[in-house]
């Protein structure tokens, strides 16, 4: 069976970019009429539809599930549907929920993304430990997930620069403890943002060099030039950071989530936001070839 690695990497080099869309409808943004589901719903299907007409596809998708959760109960039911619909064409689904508690709930928290969503992936935080991660690796299984690492948040600094050993950053731990946890399987990947690319090739040398282990990252933060929306991480400087940290594997993914799904903002043109969005895919997957 292939790992969740290999999975990425096959994928990637399939759709010929490892751009990852964000998939966080902001009801403003999306220039549709009817109820707020069902102009979830025709958003991204129609974005989808327009990918596969024109052949460009982006290599992973993130719906973040807050976006949905915070619409109404049903929309709960669109985001499992888009799942269901990004997985047919052959798009994999990282499901952004952040989850993590004692074994007894993460246990749930897992089966609820594998299992009732269909995911093929979903992120995790560290926080509470090996017994709150273990459950979302699943042996034998093609799934994954990212463990939050490095983000770029202003809070991040509250307990990620925390020096707790050699005078080394805290986040480094948690880059040890996911190569602990994954046991050289291939299920566990790392969330680094896309804002301090120099931290992004230390983090990079360190896995390689101390751990001889490189693990895929999920990068957020991801800007378009000339859209709106991101952090302001440039593609190209994020994927030569890793090279110059040493990473060897192409199964990286840069997500871009605003920039992408409401290109149409560039050119205030809502009645094409469809083939707006392809463009700007296409557009930022050109800059990474």
């Amino acid at each position: 069976m292939t790992c969740f690695y290999d999975r990425l990497e096959q994928r990637i080099a399939k759709c010929g970019n490892p751009v990852c869309m964000g998939m966080d409808p902001v009801l403003k943004l999306i220039p549709l009429e009817g109820t707020p589901e069902d102009r979830i719903k025709r958003f991204y299907s129609d974005i989808l539809e327009c990918c596969l007409k024109r052949n460009v596809q982006p290599a992973v998708v993130k719906p973040n599930s807050a976006y949905y959760e915070c619409v109404s109960v049903q929309s709960m039911l669109v985001l499992q549907q888009l799942i269901a619909d990004y997985r047919s064409a052959g798009i994999p689904v990282i499901l952004d929920a952040k989850r993590g508690d004692i074994g007894k709930s993460s246990a749930a928290y897992a089966n609820a993304a594998y299992d009732v969503y269909r995911a093929d992936a979903v992120t995790v935080s560290p926080w509470m430990g090996a017994d709150s991660v273990g459950p979302f690796i699943r042996e034998n299984s093609e799934n994954g997930a990212y463990v939050l690492l490095r983000t770029s948040n202003k809070g991040a600094h509250d307990f990620q620069d925390l020096q707790i050993r050699d005078a080394a950053q805290a986040f480094y731990s948690v880059a040890d403890k996911i190569v602990e946890w994954d046991k050289g399987q291939g299920y566990l990947g790392a969330v680094v943002g896309a804002t301090n690319p120099g931290e992004l090739e230390n983090i990079t040398r360190y896995l390689a060099q101390e751990t001889k282990y490189e693990i895929p990252f999920l990068i957020p933060g991801v800007s378009i030039p000339g859209v709106p929306g991101g952090q302001g991480g440039d593609a190209k400087t994020v994927l030569k950071a890793i090279e110059n940290g040493g990473g060897k594997r192409k199964f990286h993914v840069l997500n871009s989530s605003s920039g992408l799904n409401f290109a149409w903002q560039r050119n205030d043109t809502p009645a094409n936001y469809a083939n707006d969005c392809v463009d700007a895919l296409e557009r930022l997957a050109d800059s990474l070839r």
